[in-house]
């Protein structure tokens, strides 16, 4: 699976209009859907947008901005496991490694250690080296798994996804309404 980081600047730059090095949520559902002509709703867009946003700004650097554009041209948009995956892919290979696994599962709250996931993918892959990798089945497999053994309201992927997006927001307007004393 090859993924062209290259087309993801000058539609980023044709976006940010002002060139403030970022891009608001209308900025960039513009983006995605206007100059890329990828059909997604807005509240898709705020999720994918959540498991990508790395310092929790509530915008779109440049390098998020690529990422998104990796989900929303190989996930399928309907499917909450498949965003998952590819917004877990930090590197654009089509398949899942330890450290990406365990990234994923600490942005959703899962909590686990990458002594349980190496066991896990062990298991699956039917290795035992750091090389391990899961396809998109072994992903849903293991997601399910920790999923269901971490929530005790038995909540699925939307319900945690949500969560996660009001939190965001609660920390983005805890910081728009802060007061500066210089």
């Amino acid at each position: 699976m090859q993924f062209d980081i290259q087309k993801c600047q000058p539609i980023f730059k044709q976006a940010d209009k002002k060139n403030k090095g970022f891009l608001s949520m209308d900025q960039l559902f513009y983006a995605i859907t206007r100059l890329l002509r990828i059909q997604i709703n807005m509240a898709t867009l705020e999720i994918i947008m959540t498991l990508t946003d790395e310092n929790n700004d509530g915008v779109t650097q440049e390098d998020e901005f690529c990422h998104i554009v990796y989900i929303c041209e190989n996930a399928d948009l309907r499917d909450t496991q498949s965003i998952l995956f590819y917004a877990a892919d930090n590197d654009y290979s089509g398949t899942i490694e330890k450290s990406e696994l365990f990234n994923v599962s600490k942005k959703l709250g899962i909590e686990t250690n990458e002594l349980e996931l190496f066991a896990m993918m062990s298991v699956l892959t039917g290795t035992q080296t750091d090389e391990q990798s899961l396809n998109y089945e072994m992903f849903q497999h293991v997601m399910d798994i920790l999923i269901k053994r971490n929530s005790k309201q038995n909540k699925q992927y939307e319900d945690i996804l949500i969560d996660k997006i009001q939190q965001r927001q609660h920390v983005i307007n805890l910081k728009n309404n802060s007061v500066s004393f210089i």
